[in-house]
């Protein structure tokens, strides 16, 4: 989310200047709600808009970025895949499609939508700012290196790129290349705080540039009064000058900021211990012994959650369902967003025909890891069995929508359209798992059946002879 800003509705206002027709009052309408903050009537309208022209890609788009920033993430896929069937080359689709992969947690499809972004338009820039802050966040700091360099080279006076690669050298612990882009960021923008507080960070690795480090911290402070670690690390170094008198507010001015920052409790509790002032240093270090008891204690329910997810996989396998349902419940118990808890309950309670309950957890599983399409595929496999091939399409559709690449779910979605009498649906679906992955047999049949219910014999006998020579021997309708 953070490098996407107002320029989709700037952009979009300039396109729909010169649009005449009927649907430019709605557009208006849009516009307005939008710019005004109302996104509920803005999405509506964007809707209305899409349905009176539905081959104009940026409507899609603009309807996609609406939802995102309203948090609906799986509809805003939807939209946004709308558009990129009419315009698959357009860079700023794929940017926004990585932008809602990145929300879903999906990392590997925000990386290929990136990817895509800066395939279409390298001169541009921005698929590299989308690839930089997935790859911070995953901690591939190289890669986010690598990235911002790449972006820097089309924008080398971009202060929020150049914080950010001096950030990620830091935590490559390349102190002095770090210190040096970040005096670059101090010199085009002297209240640039986190870059003060970064370069404060770096000089405070050395003895003799402690006190320098104490005047950089001091700067970004006066900047930016309420960042919690700045004071801590200000407190710190502090301390290590000598300073012990000043330390002890800095880090009280740290906790009151953030009452969780455990770093300032125990540097707090053991400073005033130094000062003799015990029965304060008693009440920092109990709080701080309270918190890591906790976390001791979490580990372990984290330990215990882990063996529980290993011992019912296990279970699964020898066929003993109702024991590796003991094992899932109890890892739901230690851990209840562990959606692969819920997804495993919801395979072994279909293994023993009790659909509504893999139902009810399989969209369990789907409200924890909303960006995951297996979960919907399962719902959809297990709809199809209780014969409601509505909702199993709808299941499959939003499959898809998270990973449209996927030519298994297309084979489903191919199944379920033929079994709803929809032999042209199923045809469609079941050519484009055979395009994703032309060599599985299992979509050659399929067709071959698909095409008969047509009554296209002619391309039902070459699927089946595709099938035939893909199975390598001779195979029977």
């Amino acid at each position: 989310m953070r490098w996407i800003g107002v320029a989709p509705l700037l952009v979009f206002s300039a396109w729909i200047a010169g649009q005449e027709g009927e649907f430019e009052a709605v557009l208006g309408r849009a516009l307005s709600a939008d710019r005004e903050g109302r996104l509920s009537d803005a999405s509506a309208a964007y809707r209305e808009a899409a349905r009176l022209r539905p081959e104009i890609p940026h409507i899609h788009y603009q309807l996609s970025w609406t939802l995102l920033r309203q948090g609906m993430l799986t509809e805003a896929l939807e939209a946004v895949g709308r558009a990129l069937a009419l315009d698959p080359e357009q860079a700023s689709f794929h940017f926004l499609r990585g932008s809602i992969f990145r929300n879903l947690d999906n990392t590997r499809r925000a990386e290929e939508a990136f990817e895509n972004a800066v395939r279409f338009a390298p001169g541009t820039g921005e698929g590299y700012l989308g690839l930089a802050d997935l790859y911070q966040s995953s901690q591939q700091f190289e890669k986010a290196v690598q990235a911002l360099r790449s972006y820097l080279e089309l924008h080398p006076s971009d202060i929020q790129a150049l914080y950010l690669l001096g950030s990620n050298l830091i935590y490559q612990n390349k102190m002095e290349e770090a210190l040096e882009v970040l005096n670059q960021v101090i010199g085009l923008d002297a209240d640039h705080a986190r870059a003060w507080f970064r370069k404060a960070h770096v000089e405070a690795q050395k003895p003799e540039t402690m006190e320098a480090a104490r005047a950089s911290y001091q700067k970004s402070l006066e900047l930016d009064p309420v960042y919690a670690y700045c004071w801590y690390e200000y407190g710190a170094v502090l301390g290590k000058l000598g300073k012990a008198e000043e330390a002890v507010p800095a880090y009280q001015r740290a906790l009151e900021l953030d009452p969780e920052l455990e770093q300032a409790e125990y540097a707090l509790g053991t400073l005033l211990g130094r000062l003799g002032r015990n029965e304060e240093a008693k009440i920092y270090l109990d709080r701080f012994k309270a918190k890591r008891d906790q976390a001791t204690r979490q580990r372990e329910n984290n330990r215990r959650a882990v063996a529980a997810f290993g011992r019912g996989r296990e279970l699964l396998e020898a066929n003993q369902i109702e024991k590796a349902i003991e094992a899932f419940l109890e890892l739901t118990e230690l851990s209840p967003q562990s959606h692969q808890g819920y997804a495993f309950l919801a395979k072994a309670h279909a293994s023993l025909a009790q659909i509504p309950v893999a139902v009810g957890y399989a969209r369990r599983a789907m409200e924890l890891s909303p960006g995951s399409s297996e979960y919907p595929y399962l719902l959809s496999v297990f709809l199809r069995d209780q014969g409601d091939l509505v909702g199993s399409l709808e299941a499959i559709r939003k499959a898809i929508v998270l990973d449209p690449q996927n030519s298994l779910l297309h084979n489903a979605k191919g199944a379920i359209l033929s079994d709803a009498g929809d032999s042209v649906g199923a045809v469609a679906a079941f050519e484009r798992a055979r395009e994703l992955d032309p060599g599985n047999p299992t979509y050659s049949l399929n067709l071959a059946a698909a095409y008969h219910e047509l009554g296209e014999a002619e391309k039902s006998a070459e699927a089946m002879e595709r099938y035939r020579k893909q199975v390598g021997g001779e195979a029977h309708p």
